[in-house]
């Protein structure tokens, strides 16, 4: 069996982007162009690092139907290994998004079966393949118990832990778990309360603070426009946001995160590596949908 560099744990999903033409309007349709793509966050990261010559394998869950057969093809097609993952009859998971005509995500809505699949149990019929990986990116779209195990699993074989939140409500599955030697947290602030218990009266600060101290080592927060932070113990790093032609948000925090994870696995420090997680951000900013097709590692390096 091949090694794989890195595991993905998390979902996949067919992806549907509507982006209007006009201000949107509430209570009524929207003229729109529909975009497909192969999307979910675990994916997303997944695909981005294959693009850039990892060796990526991903677990995840995908329905006997015509969305899962080729959301499969979608993922060899992009050098993703989905031998681990796993297939049944249920129906393939699919997002759907509303996109403003400045390319800024209106609102969404998800259908999965995620995290009923990929279950601590399904989870245990991998430990030799996990046992492989040299570092374990999951998203909260698992379960809280899935979610543990992972980490758990991670601390107790000395292998790096990503976590990516994916949303406020998903967050708060961290809330009370031990984050102890898990690698690297991305919230936004929302996401950040969220795991805070929405402690919401107490600084952004004390909020950041409590985080590290439950022994995570790096904490990035992301702020869309406004650029991103990341913190550690000892740093306290601020990066702009990159300057981009927006046409579709989507997938853009999932590419920075793939960028960051690249960087990281290259040897660079942190805050290069939120500068290259900045930089895929903008290649992913400027096209439509999750993934830029025209993504290597010279790109990134021109967008550097």
């Amino acid at each position: 069996m091949e090694k794989p560099s890195l595991i993905c744990i998390g979902a996949a999903l067919v992806d549907e982007t509507y982006q209007c033409y006009s201000e949107l309007l509430s209570g009524t349709s929207n003229p729109a162009k529909m975009h497909k793509s192969a999307g979910g966050v675990a994916r997303n990261i997944a695909h981005n690092l294959a693009l850039l010559e990892n060796n990526v394998e991903i677990i995840t869950h995908f329905g006997f139907d015509a969305d899962g057969n080729w959301l499969k093809e979608e993922c060899k097609n992009a050098g993703i290994g989905i031998n681990h993952s796993l297939t049944n009859n249920t129906n393939t998971g699919k997002y759907v998004a509303i996109i403003s005509p400045n390319g800024e995500l209106y609102t969404a809505a998800v259908s999965t079966q995620f995290e009923n699949q990929i279950t601590v149990e399904f989870l245990e019929t991998k430990v030799t393949f996990f046992k492989t990986a040299s570092l374990i990116l999951m998203d909260c779209n698992l379960s809280k118990e899935s979610l543990e195990w992972i980490i758990n699993f991670s601390r107790n074989e000395n292998i790096p832990c990503i976590i990516e939140p994916v949303s406020i409500e998903k967050a708060e599955r961290l809330k009370d778990i031990d984050l102890s030697k898990v690698l690297l947290i991305t919230p936004n602030m929302d996401e950040l309360k969220a795991i805070n218990f929405h402690q919401n009266r107490n600084s952004k600060k004390t909020l950041i603070k409590n985080v590290i101290e439950k022994g995570v080592q790096f904490l990035w927060v992301r702020n869309g426009k406004e650029g991103s932070e990341i913190f550690s113990k000892e740093l306290n790093h601020k990066q702009n946001a990159p300057q981009a032609n927006v046409i579709d948000s989507t997938g853009a925090g999932d590419a920075a995160l793939a960028g960051w994870i690249h960087a990281w696995l290259e040897g660079e420090t942190p805050e290069k590596c939120v500068e290259y997680g900045h930089a895929m951000a903008k290649i992913v900013l400027e096209v439509h949908g999750a993934i830029n097709d025209k993504l290597n590692i010279n790109l990134l390096k021109e967008n550097l």
